[in-house]
């Protein structure tokens, strides 16, 4: 797995034409720092690791630096503006897109390699109680789920994998694993975020009960593998990742309304994130891993 470091930029003069001369330190709410042998280490406060600065410096020797920015620039003005939206679409029943363009669907290939992927696993809590209780409204609030909550997955430039009847699956795929991981959060929190303050308040004008989901995350490994039954000529392609089936059995282990992700994202987000996150207890032995570790971001 990949490593992760956290810098601050401090200005160290403006000369001509304005140009800037800035110097990169450890970012101090991230690490502190010691002397042994005449060097200087830098603890991680969140993950215990020591490092010293010429070790983090090598590190991103030759490493490229890429952009995944998000096409929000604010959840809430973005949760507010497609509330707006979607009231005024509950009247009209005329669509509006969000201002902002979202990332097109992209299928999940990889060329026949193994690559490091970002996975988040979106549920419905209580689908089936719903659906039973009223049929038609369910229907109603989940193309309206998928329409307004997979637009989101693709301003944070990923793709869904698939639906699941009461959620769906959606992944990142980049070759910056600290940008998919920030994003990974990012828009598991904006989803969440949409959910409250733009689908739900809609559903609720037009006589539909408010939904309430689960969001698990992770990221790892993943694989696409053929799989095919030659006396019926059934062929199809599936994922193949232990990252995703975290994602998916830590989506389950949620309490409503609650993001939770596993230690290996956790291990690869900013620190800004990582002030956010407490650890909550997680059954490891069912993804295989005992005392596998998740954490809660709010």
């Amino acid at each position: 797995m990949p490593q992760r470091a956290d810098f601050v930029m401090e200005t160290v003069k403006v000369g001509e034409e304005g140009r800037v001369s800035v110097k990169m330190l450890p970012d101090p709410r991230r690490y502190t720092h010691m002397e042994r042998d005449g060097d200087t280490l830098y603890i991680d406060k969140y993950l215990g690791h020591a490092v010293s600065l010429n070790d983090m410096v090598a590190g991103f020797s030759g490493v490229p630096i890429y952009e995944l920015s998000p096409s929000i620039d604010s959840t809430s003005e973005y949760a507010q503006s497609r509330h707006a939206a979607l009231s005024k679409e509950m009247d009209s029943g005329e669509y509006t897109p969000p201002a902002e363009s979202a990332a097109s669907h992209r299928e999940l290939d990889m060329g026949g390699q193994e690559r490091l992927i970002g996975f988040l696993s979106v549920d419905i809590c209580g689908a089936t109680a719903l659906r039973r209780r009223d049929a038609a409204a369910f229907d109603r609030a989940y193309d309206l789920f998928t329409r307004e909550l997979g637009t989101v997955v693709g301003q944070f430039n990923g793709s869904i994998l698939k639906t699941k009847g009461d959620g769906f699956i959606a992944f990142i795929d980049h070759p910056s694993f600290t940008r998919v991981s920030d994003n990974v959060v990012d828009m598991g929190l904006t989803l969440l975020a949409v959910l409250h303050q733009s689908l739900n308040p809609a559903l609720e004008k037009c006589g539909i009960e408010p939904i309430s989901i689960r969001v698990g995350a992770d990221f790892g490994e993943a694989r696409i593998k053929t799989m095919s039954v030659p006396a019926t000529g059934f062929v199809c392609q599936e994922v193949v990742s232990d990252a995703l089936n975290r994602a998916v059995k830590i989506e389950e282990a949620c309490k409503p309304n609650e993001l939770l992700i596993g230690r290996c994202l956790y291990q690869l987000i900013h620190v800004g994130w990582l002030e956010r996150a407490t650890e909550v207890p997680f059954e490891g032995a069912q993804v295989g891993m005992p005392g596998y570790q998740t954490y809660r971001i709010i």
